[in-house]
């Protein structure tokens, strides 16, 4: 056996459990300002699997392409979050802004 295959494995493993783990965690999250907090997880374990696919494949046209949809979900799920958390607070309490000028008010001497 290669260390490419060892390596290729392990990493495969990684990914899948990062992933179980994140679906976990969102099916036993309380609400769903909880269980956004998954979405990152389950980005980490997507790239995992991405490198995993790398390692087996090489740096291929089916390799590159895992590793970039990895990369895409690592680096867009905070943005999704935040987004997400933002609209569903403006949808549940109204304007955020609102808020902040009244303590901006009562804190000034």
């Amino acid at each position: 056996m290669s260390w490419r295959v060892v390596v290729g494995t392990v990493l495969l493993v990684g990914g899948t459990a990062l992933e179980l783990l994140a679906v976990l965690g969102l099916c036993t999250a309380r609400n769903v300002y909880d269980r956004l907090h998954f979405v990152g997880l389950a980005g980490f374990g997507s790239l995992l699997i991405g490198a995993a696919v790398v390692f087996r494949e090489s740096f291929s046209l089916i390799g590159d392409k895992a590793l970039l949809v990895g990369g895409l979900l690592v680096l867009t799920g905070p943005v999704l979050v935040q987004t997400t958390m933002r609209s569903m607070l403006i949808r549940e309490r109204g304007d955020w802004r609102r808020g902040i000028e009244k303590v901006a008010e009562r804190d000034e001497p």
